[in-house]
């Protein structure tokens, strides 16, 4: 039935799919049903508090985006990355519903550098636009969006948490942000994509932790968690 749906769905115009879209995720908004079974979703509220200032790197719709915002509350922040303009016009929808309007919104890629780059975007069997995998490629066409170092943003607070899910773009976000990795020390939420990425932060003095079944890989310092955390953490891997 769901794969029927999907079917219609892409025989109607762009903008249409886009108006669906943004009923769904507002009425799962509405109901608190928005939100991702990953594990690392639901250790949020151990890793963030009241007042703190977040990265989402890779956005998407805002799931990790209003979880957080729910968590830092309104003396905190949440600083939003997602390029492809589609989804960030859902973004932003799904921002204006959240309780606390606490939500820094940009419509670019973090990278090493700022510049532009190209998004492949890969269409599920369906024939829908599957935003979800949008990736930066190198060759071919592709969507231009710019892209920024977020170092560059200079950010007046410190940085408690960074969840980067870019689709194999994850060490160049990383190399856009050392003077936080290096300032800051942020616990980070990474999408296990590039092989690269444990050794680099290993260089940074960041401990490496792979939650059973997950597809991401938390890295922290191992000063900057209590532990309580510490044992959750061992009893979780």
């Amino acid at each position: 039935m769901k794969n029927t749906l999907k079917r219609i769905a892409a025989r109607l115009s762009k903008r249409r799919q886009q108006e669906l879209k943004r009923l769904y995720f507002g009425r799962q908004i509405r109901r608190g049903r928005f939100r991702t079974d990953e594990q690392e979703y639901e250790l949020l509220p151990d890793f963030v508090s009241p007042g703190d200032w977040v990265l989402d790197v890779g956005a998407n719709v805002g799931h990790y985006t209003q979880r957080m915002s729910q968590l830092v509350g309104p003396a905190g922040r949440v600083i939003a990355f997602e390029p492809v303009p589609d989804t960030f016009e859902l973004l932003a929808a799904n921002a204006a519903l959240f309780a606390d309007h606490n939500v820094t919104l940009i419509n670019a890629a973090a990278s090493a550098a700022s510049g532009v780059v190209r998004m492949e975007i890969q269409q599920f069997q369906s024939g829908l636009a599957n935003y979800y995998m949008a990736r930066i490629t190198d060759s071919g066409p592709g969507l231009e969006v710019l892209c920024t170092a977020i170092d560059r943003l200079a950010l007046p607070h410190k940085v408690r948490l960074a969840k980067i899910d870019t689709e194999g773009n994850e060490l160049k976000v990383l190399q856009g942000m050392v003077e936080i990795l290096r300032s800051d020390h942020p616990i980070l939420i990474v999408e296990d994509n590039v092989p690269e990425v444990p050794a680099f932060l290993a260089g940074f003095g960041y401990t490496e932790r792979k939650l059973a079944g997950s597809s991401n890989r938390l890295f922290y310092f191992e000063a900057g968690i209590g532990e309580a955390l510490r044992r959750r953490l061992s009893a979780l891997g």
